[in-house]
């Protein structure tokens, strides 16, 4: 008689969503190569400290859906390999090969110094294994530094957001809370393909035909402006900043900036207005190939 299925709560690993999810498989799965691991949608308790996220509409995307087939991958590694004398990769207990990793951390940093040794972390870490991360490097490692994949394709917006909000990066109000937007402005995303559950809370902008997409490619993202949902404004590649300068030109010229909050919550107002006035969509259009028609409606 087979063993009795048992279901385990957690996250999928692949992107920042963190969405929840379920597997399950038999008990002696452990023991049995190629157990089959069943994947459902989960949903986050109510905990706030759990680390799970309930996917939009209770759904999760083909990343998540195939996750556990790496399991069943033939090249897939099972036990750590470590180099010989030989030139060769041979299988070594986890005791072995974390002794290995630790001798050599302790020797580098030994004759470097604990700083020759860094940290590299993922967006696909909840907050509380980012933390304990971050301790091992500071605590055990004695190193500061501490990276993630983030750093290639963040780096540029968090410095934006730090100067113009005050945040590093990452959005400033709950996913869940776009749902609700009349318009939405995407620049350098594709939601639709490297987080396919999020591109559900852009249904609000859609309805309202007010998704506005930036980006040089069709891509699938873009590709939800086509049934009249907003604009794919496809801009010549490195051009976003004259997108951005061409708008708030408009914003100004045709008196939609809603002057009182400007007043109220921001400062160097009067510096933007100045530095777009010679952005009109025309102009703008000539650089970077989005004609000045969109502009104006976007």
């Amino acid at each position: 008689m087979p063993a009795p299925a048992a279901a385990t709560a957690t996250h999928c690993p692949y992107c920042a969503l963190q969405c929840a999810m379920t597997l399950t498989a038999p008990d002696d799965a452990a023991r049995v190569v190629g157990a089959p691991v069943t994947v459902a949608a989960g949903h986050a308790p109510t905990s706030p400290t759990a680390g799970l996220r309930t996917a939009p509409a209770g759904g999760l995307c083909q990343k998540g859906w195939t996750s556990a087939q790496v399991l069943r991958a033939p090249d897939r590694l099972t036990t750590p390999l470590l180099r010989g004398a030989d030139g060769e990769l041979h299988p070594v207990s986890w005791d072995d090969a974390l002794d290995h990793v630790a001798q050599r951390l302790q020797a580098l940093q030994a004759l470097h110094g604990p700083e020759s040794v860094a940290v590299f972390g993922g967006g696909g870490l909840t907050n509380e294994k980012a933390y304990a991360l971050g301790k091992f490097a500071r605590v055990v490692l004695r190193t500061p530094y501490i990276d993630y994949n983030g750093r290639f394709c963040m780096a540029s917006a968090a410095a934006g957001a730090n100067r113009a909000f005050g945040v590093d990066r990452g959005l400033p109000f709950p996913l869940a809370d776009l749902g609700g937007a009349q318009s939405i402005l995407l620049l350098g995303s594709n939601l639709a393909e490297t987080m396919p559950p999020s591109a559900a809370r852009l249904a609000g902008a859609r309805a309202h035909g007010g998704l506005i997409v930036v980006d040089p490619r069709h891509s699938a993202t873009a590709a939800l402006t086509d049934d009249g949902g907003g604009l794919h404004l496809q801009a010549v590649p490195g051009t976003d900043l004259v997108v951005l300068l061409a708008l708030l030109h408009v914003v100004w010229a045709e008196g939609l900036a809603d002057l009182p909050y400007l007043a109220d919550r921001t400062t160097g107002a009067d510096d933007v207005r100045r530095s777009v006035a010679a952005w009109w969509p025309e102009r703008a259009e000539q650089v970077c190939g989005v004609p000045a028609a969109d502009l104006r409606r976007a």
